[in-house]
């Protein structure tokens, strides 16, 4: 029955059943059922006192926190569409993004209204604003009833071809059926879920609802880059049980932090090929946990199929494994017939998950999400409407003799970045419409620490000379990190195919990253510098994979990304007796700077207050600050460093 219910309903039962449990807990704030119950009626009553009504869009620019969480069932409750908001994304792309789905209404974190009042026009309400005082005769009563299954519950946006991220618009169906008796995990009271992915990543969809929608607990750590010691400190502090990681930040975890896992149930990765000698590794250290492999797009509500790793992992490539409940998959060829089992086909999905489509997108949407052509041809319907649609995910597969699938990579040029999707042709249309270059092509390789880079070339417009410095400052403030280029070349031209269009594999291999100065081109202030910048460049050439790293390069120049930077900050912690915080390593993107700034740190005196857990050496991010404090400290550094970050890096 819940099956057929909305986020509301299920909420509303569930929240009756166990009002007295905690809903969700933060380091600043715990809330049960019945007080977030309270307040998301209050955040709901207020919007519809705004003029928010069924179907309307409401934005939420925040970071992780327990405001963020009851903004979002409230909107929903008011029969609204949340947007999130990502603050970590140029304020360019969120100003399309806002153009894009026009929200009625923004619901904003305090914090960052300052930030992100570069991007909007209208009305916003400050989260915190969002709670009126409610007496408990007047808790407002939800529109459930005025709402379908078929309603969007969510819209989130995902790297597009054309040059512009385009919008998934989710329907409650979808979510209610990733959560809900559905047994690739499990999933109830006795859960504590670490909420861990950003707002705009779907990732998010399973952590919140996955908790809420079943009577458990949802651990929202609040850092906006928590390090590997905040992770591990959030997973033992709040009892986590269940936790979901990108690929790339499991195989981190297991080499650097694997203890800090022993007290999960189950651990979800996925969103990129696991790597068998990590699954390996962690089965052996971690024998009370069940390992998922984790395969979905946006499309279709987070997860299409999952597999539970057998204890001992077979050998060879962890399959994505079968179809979760309440969805199906196809194996189509290219004239969209089935393929026979061990044969490689497009991985189409179907089911209860699949997305409304595209946001102002019909073009592309027709074009994605398409007629069943099987259930077409049995039931004789030609518009496929009596079975559905189906999401054509793009994805090569081929299904096994045990039915598990394997994924064996993209039919398009679409690769994952940390996890992330990534449409290569939008960051060359980025570089086109830069109006700094004549032409340009964008290509992906994996790098030789096993990560995939992005590779950028471009020619010069005619009569002038094209600045690595201009295009990667322009790529700042339209794409998010996780898009931006490990190398550009300048080439005089592209190579071309006998049609005229540019040949990729003829591309010269990527340029060699060049040092902004060398090492000596400015003196250091002592030899503890120096030992510092030894062990920093030994640490970035480590996890960049390369040896050309300068001491006075920016380390997001040559394709840092978020995730080389909590690796570089696991590599400071071994070393450094001070607190870190991954926002430092982000505030100096430069070795010698941070060198020096750590320099300095290491010979002020000693913080006077006592330190506790969650820094380098100690687990706490800042000197003696509780775990709350540091939280908003980072956010303020956060909308401080974005506006800057790209001046650094001239």
């Amino acid at each position: 029955m819940l099956l057929k219910q909305t986020i509301p309903q299920v909420w509303s039962a569930v929240a009756n059943e166990v009002p007295e449990r905690i809903a969700v807990a933060s380091d600043a704030d715990r809330v049960s059922y019945a007080e977030l119950e309270r307040r998301s009626n209050g955040i709901a009553t207020r919007l519809r006192e705004r003029g928010v009504g069924r179907g309307d869009r409401v934005g939420i620019y925040a970071q992780r926190s327990v405001g963020a969480i009851a903004s979002m069932l409230g909107i929903l409750k008011a029969g609204a569409v949340y947007v999130p908001f990502d603050p970590a994304y140029p304020s360019k792309l969120l100003k399309f993004v806002f153009e894009d789905c026009a929200p009625k209404l923004m619901l904003v974190e305090p914090s960052l209204e300052t930030a992100g009042s570069a991007f909007w026009n209208g009305e916003v309400l400050a989260i915190d604003a969002a709670l009126p005082d409610l007496a408990p005769d007047l808790a407002p009563h939800h529109p459930a009833a005025s709402m379908s299954r078929e309603d969007p519950a969510y819209i989130m946006y995902t790297s597009g071809s054309t040059g512009h991220p385009k919008g998934v618009l989710v329907p409650h169906r979808g979510v209610v059926r990733l959560v809900i008796d559905n047994p690739f995990v499990h999933m109830g009271v006795d859960e504590v879920h670490l909420q861990l992915a950003p707002l705009a990543f779907d990732a998010s969809t399973f952590e919140i609802w996955g908790a809420l929608l079943n009577g458990g607990t949802l651990a929202v750590l609040t850092a906006p880059y928590p390090s590997l010691d905040d992770i591990a400190s959030a997973i033992s502090r709040h009892g986590v049980t269940t936790l979901w990681l990108t690929a790339g930040l499991f195989h981190l975890m297991v080499d650097q932090r694997l203890q800090a896992l022993k007290p999960l149930r189950q651990l979800i990765a996925g969103g990129d090929v696991l790597s068998p000698p990590h699954v390996i590794k962690a089965q052996q250290a971690l024998p009370e946990c069940q390992l998922v492999n984790g395969y979905g797009p946006t499309e279709n509500t987070t997860f299409t199929c999952c597999y539970r790793i057998p204890r001992p992992a077979a050998a060879g490539p962890i399959p994505i494994g079968r179809p979760i409940a309440h969805t199906f998959v196809r194996v189509l060829d290219e004239a969209l017939q089935p393929v026979p089992d061990g044969q490689v086909g497009e991985l189409f999905a179907g089911g209860d998950g699949v997305a409304l489509g595209y946001w102002n997108r019909p073009d592309l949407t027709a074009e994605r999400f398409i007629a069943d052509p099987i259930a077409a041809a049995a039931t004789g319907d030609a518009t496929g409407d009596a079975a559905g649609k189906l999401y054509r995910t793009g994805d090569r597969v081929r299904r096994r003799s045990d039915g598990n699938l394997e994924f064996l990579g993209r039919v398009d040029r679409q690769v994952k970045i940390n996890g992330k999707r990534v449409e290569l042709d939008e960051i060359e249309s980025c570089l086109r419409q830069s109006g700094l270059v004549e032409d340009a092509a964008v290509t992906s390789a994996i790098g030789a620490d096993g990560a995939r880079k992005i590779h950028a070339y471009a020619t010069p417009l005619r009569g002038r000379a094209a600045a690595i410095s201009e295009l990667r400052s322009f790529l700042k403030s339209e794409l998010p990190d996780y898009m931006w280029p490990s190398s550009i070349s300048v080439l005089d031209a592209l190579p071309l195919s006998p049609t005229g269009k540019v040949d990729r594999a003829k591309l010269p291999a990527p340029a060699a990253a060049a040092s902004a100065a060398s090492a000596a081109s400015s003196p250091r202030a002592s030899a503890q510098q120096a030992d510092i910048e030894a062990m920093l460049l030994e640490a970035w050439r480590e996890a960049l994979g390369t040896d050309s790293v300068g001491v006075n390069d920016n380390l997001f120049d040559l394709g840092g990304t978020s995730l080389h930077v909590i690796r570089v900050h696991a590599k400071i912690s071994q070393t450094m007796t001070r607190p870190v915080t991954v926002i430092d390593l982000f505030q100096h993107p430069r070795i010698r700077a941070l060198a020096q700034w750590l320099a300095h740190q290491t010979s002020s005196p000693e913080p006077a207050a006592p330190m506790g857990n969650g820094s380098i050496g100690n687990g706490l991010m800042g000197n003696g600050l509780n775990p709350a404090e540091r939280a908003r400290r980072q956010t303020e550094a956060l909308a401080r460093m974005r506006p800057a970050r790209g001046r650094q890096t001239q």
